[in-house]
């Protein structure tokens, strides 16, 4: 799967998911690690690459511990590898 061709914050996103190997994080961890001034700027951008990065299950998403679908992401969710991508 080949989503370095997707933009930044989709590889953000997944650099990130393996640095903290299977702990979740918020998707604004990852704006504010590339754009620390002005990250709310692109959080828009970061939920599409959010949501591409799970339809491929190269992430899974969660609130409080329990996993969710993409159409319930809202503020508050968390990150992680998904099941593609354990063992990276």
């Amino acid at each position: 799967m080949d989503y370095l061709e997707n933009g930044i914050l989709v590889q953000a996103t997944m650099e990130m998911a393996k640095r903290k190997r299977g702990n979740a994080f918020c998707p604004t961890d990852v704006l504010k690690w590339i754009y620390p001034t002005d990250w709310q700027s692109f959080i828009d951008e970061e939920y599409k690459a959010v949501n591409w990065l799970h339809e491929r299950g190269c992430i899974a998403l969660e609130d409080e511990g329990a996993s969710i679908s993409k159409s319930a992401m809202e503020g508050g969710n968390k990150i992680k590898l998904g099941v593609n991508n354990i063992g990276l």
